[in-house]
This record gives C-alpha cells, sequence and structure tokens, in this order.
C-alpha cells in the first residue's frame, strides 16, 4: 500500500512531525494562556498544554530510543521504555484532568472516577512489574491500558467540557468567532481520543483485538500516527485562536464591567445631590411660602401664592421620583438566592472561580441590596485588577453582629500606590447605607481581603450617615 510504504520509509519523520505537533501545541497555549490569565478557560488550558508538551515528549522518545539501542545496553534501554510508558501515561493524566477542571461545579461521583482512572492504571503497573513480564510485552500492554484507561475518558470528557464552555453564556453571542473556535477545538479533540484512545497495538484480548492499529491500517491504508497528527494539527489551531479572540472580548466585558460601575456611582452621586441640594432648597422655598401667607391681605396674591405652592409640590413630587429611579430596584429573594445569581453570571463565573460560604440570615430587602451591590463592586474589581483565580464570599453572623468577607488569590496591591477610584467609593457608600465597617486588606503578590462588619438589627437611615471607617493594611 501506498501510505503504508510512505510510512515504512519515513516513520522518523512522521513521529518527530507527530511529536511536535503537541509539543507546540502545549508550548503556545502555555505561552498565550499566560497572556490571558483573568480568563478561567486560559489558566484551566494550562493542563492540556502539560498534555502536549509530554505527549509531544512521549512520540520523540519513540524517535530516538531504538537509535540509541545499538550504543547502550539492554538494562538502560529497558528503563527508557519504562521512563517513555509513564511520560505517556502521564500526558494522558493531565489531559484527563482538563476535562475534569473543564466541568463547572463536578459532581463527586466524577471526582472519584477520576481518581479510580488514575489509581487503576498505577495498580496495573505494579501488578505487571511484579508478574514479572518481559520488557516489550510490559511496555505494549501498559500503552494499551493508559490509552483505554486515560487517553479516552479524559479526552471524552475534555471534549465535552471544550464544547460546554463554547456554549456558555459568555460565548454565545451571535457570530461569536471564539465559541466556533471552541466547537472546533472540541471536535478536534474528540476526533483524536478516538484515534489515539480506542486504536492501540493489537493484543490478544478484546477490544485491541478487534480494533487496533494494524486493522486501521488495513483498512484505509493510512498509519494512525498520521490520523493523530491531523487532529492534533486542528485542535492546536483552533485553541490558539480561540485565545486570541478571548483577548477581545474579555477587555471589552471588563470595559462594560467598569462603565457600568462609573454609571451606578454618578447615579448615586446625583440623586445625593439632588436630596442634599435641590431637595433643600426646595423645601426652604416652601417654607418661605407658607410664611407669605400671613402677611398678605391681597385676595389675588393670595390665588397666586397658592399655586405656587402647588406647583412647588409637584416639582418635588418629580424629584423624589426622579431620586428613586436613580436608585437600584431592591431585590425580591434571599440574600443567598441574590449572592448565588450574581456569582453564577458569566461575567464572573468564566474569569474567575468563586466560592460561597454563606449562612442563612433574614435581611430586609434593601439591606441585601447593598449587601449584593458590595460583593459585585468588590467581584468587579478582582476580575478588573486582582488578575485571581480564586475568590471565596463569605458571610458569618455572631449573635447580632454580621460579617462579610470577599477574599481573592491576586496580585494584591501597595496600599500607598493605589488611588481610591469608583470602585472603593461604591463600596464606601453601600457600607455606609449599612451602618458598617469596611476595611480593606492587601498585600502585593498574598491576594486582598475586602471584610464589612455591620449590626443586624440596626435600620438603614436614608439621611443620617451610618459609622464608615476604612483602613488598608500592607
Amino acid at each position: 500500500m501506498f501510505w503504508k510504504e510512505i510510512f515504512d520509509l519515513n516513520h522518523i519523520v512522521i513521529l518527530s512531525i507527530y511529536g511536535q505537533v503537541f509539543f507546540v501545541l502545549g508550548l503556545a497555549i502555555f505561552l498565550q494562556s499566560r497572556r490571558h490569565s483573568r480568563l478561567k478557560l486560559a489558566r484551566d488550558l494550562r493542563w492540556l498544554a502539560l498534555f502536549g508538551i509530554l505527549h509531544g515528549l512521549h512520540e520523540w522518545g519513540l524517535v530516538f530510543i531504538p537509535i540509541q539501542t545499538e550504543y547502550l545496553p539492554p538494562v538502560i534501554i529497558a528503563v527508557l521504555l519504562m521512563a517513555q510508558v509513564f511520560l505517556l501515561a502521564a500526558s494522558f493524566a493531565s489531559l484527563l484532568i482538563f476535562g475534569y477542571v473543564l466541568v463547572d461545579r463536578p459532581a463527586p461521583g466524577l471526582r472519584w472516577l477520576v481518581i479510580g482512572l488514575l489509581a487503576g492504571w498505577l495498580t496495573l503497573a505494579i501488578f505487571v512489574h511484579l508478574a514479572g513480564l518481559d520488557g516489550r510485552a510490559r511496555v505494549t500492554l501498559l500503552t494499551i491500558a493508559a490509552r483505554y484507561f486515560l487517553a479516552l475518558p479524559g479526552g471524552l470528557l475534555a471534549a465535552w467540557g471544550l464544547y460546554r464552555q463554547a456554549q456558555a453564556r459568555l460565548f454565545a453571542a451571535e457570530k461569536a468567532q471564539y465559541g466556533r473556535m471552541l466547537r472546533w477545538a472540541a471536535w478536534s479533540l474528540f476526533a483524536y481520543t478516538l484515534v489515539a484512545g480506542a486504536i492501540v497495538h493489537p493484543a490478544s484480548f478484546f477490544p485491541a483485538n478487534i480494533l487496533n492499529r494494524a486493522v486501521l491500517l488495513a483498512w484505509l491504508g493510512i498509519p494512525v500516527e498520521i490520523l493523530r497528527s491531523l487532529a492534533g494539527l486542528s485542535l492546536t489551531i483552533s485553541i490558539i485562536r480561540a485565545l486570541e479572540l478571548f483577548e477581545v472580548e474579555v477587555d471589552q466585558l471588563i470595559e462594560t464591567m467598569e462603565i457600568d460601575a462609573i454609571r451606578a456611582t454618578e447615579r448615586d452621586r446625583i440623586g445625593q445631590e439632588i436630596h442634599d441640594g435641590v431637595m433643600q432648597s426646595a423645601y426652604s422655598v416652601g417654607l418661605i411660602l407658607d410664611s407669605m401667607t400671613h402677611h398678605i391681605d391681597d385676595p389675588l396674591a393670595q390665588q397666586r401664592l397658592a399655586q405656587a405652592q402647588q406647583v412647588l409640590e409637584q416639582v418635588v413630587l418629580g424629584l423624589r421620583r426622579y431620586m428613586t429611579s436613580l436608585r437600584i430596584r431592591p431585590p425580591s429573594g434571599s440574600l443567598r438566592d441574590e449572592l448565588t445569581a450574581l456569582t453564577n453570571e458569566a461575567r464572573f463565573r468564566s474569569l474567575v472561580d468563586i466560592r460561597l460560604e454563606i449562612t442563612d440570615y433574614p435581611l430586609d430587602p434593601s439591606r441585601v441590596g447593598h449587601v449584593v451591590g458590595l460583593v459585585q463592586e468588590a467581584l468587579s474589581n478582582v476580575v478588573r485588577h486582582a488578575g485571581a483565580s480564586q475568590v471565596v464570599v463569605s458571610l458569618l453572623h455572631e449573635g447580632e453582629k454580621m460579617i462579610l468577607t470577599i477574599q481573592d488569590d491576586g496580585q494584591g496591591f501597595a496600599p500607598q500606590q493605589v488611588v481610591a477610584g469608583y470602585g472603593l467609593l461604591t463600596m464606601r457608600n453601600h457600607a455606609r447605607m449599612l451602618g458598617g465597617q469596611l476595611a480593606i486588606e492587601a498585600t502585593p503578590g498574598h491576594g486582598t481581603s475586602v471584610t464589612l462588619i455591620w449590626h443586624g438589627e440596626d435600620r438603614i437611615q436614608d439621611t443620617k450617615p451610618g459609622i464608615e471607617s476604612e483602613k488598608i493594611n500592607g
């Protein structure tokens, strides 16, 4: 057969290209994901990068180890072959872990399945070693087991996870090119899984005795390495292209969040200025008009004065309605429900892992609104500035005292180098309306912690500032 003859004559070149495809996949993803570490998927892709690098090294071993058989003793060659097998298993284990971390909130059963598959292959490796099989039989059996136990389930799980990422809210916009690239990557990984996890060396047991590389070569006349290389090349191109497009979309998302924060702050500022300035002036005018009624005897003037008072009352009512429209509508659900909905939004969930630790405690809707608003602003700051991978939002109550904490593992900051902006002002306002104490602690390289403490029985006073204290500790 034509392809078989080409492979027999150029198998070293084909294996070298095969290894290079996956090594480039790993190296490119690793370098690209470092540029976009704000995106959770980019951080998860590092497991796929590790798979590519390890798998490329394994394939290159197929080229270089046979060459060394003429120069090295058989014992060293046997050790190198076993090291190559473990390198293959490690690459497929990385692929399996990549599929697991892609799943948002995986079920406990999936975790134990992954652990069981990894432990199963290691147990088989120990058993094969104790059984005393010869070197070639040992390598073949463990290679087949690595493809069945690790590559096949890992590749299928990772392909499914990539496809779900493509369908997520962040990537579901019409004509979203990155969504299409992710779907293409998912199908490429699925194709690779079939030819890498199901097509193995011929063996005497099922299904390796029915579906193997020799049967594929007889059917198609194409070595399995070529199919794996084509699938890997397609996967590499689509993943790198998707990461490039993520940069634009994530920057647009963060810009939108910043604009929303500025608008919210401006609404609060305008509402406060109306309350403190225009409304107070209108009340003063009303009092002056009331005092004039006792000093005017002309009936026509009294009538005009009454009309002016009515118009002024309408102006005050209009200002109150405008102030109400500037404020965010109070939430309708409980605090747990509102925070769960907030942290599940794609703008946060797709960029950082968020864990909620909330104890049930009844709060009136206005308080819920201020707590949710503060958490939203804190999460926005984490996404925009912290470069964090995980955030823990916890709420505890100790008697009448409520303690809200937002802790991230980001890069932190030096307090003396930070100028208070809209985000901090918004959090201060929410803390003030709750009558609480806001504390922000940050250390460069060790994340940031935002803590709000308030008393649950205090009532919110719109016109009377509560206790406000902010401290930033390095």
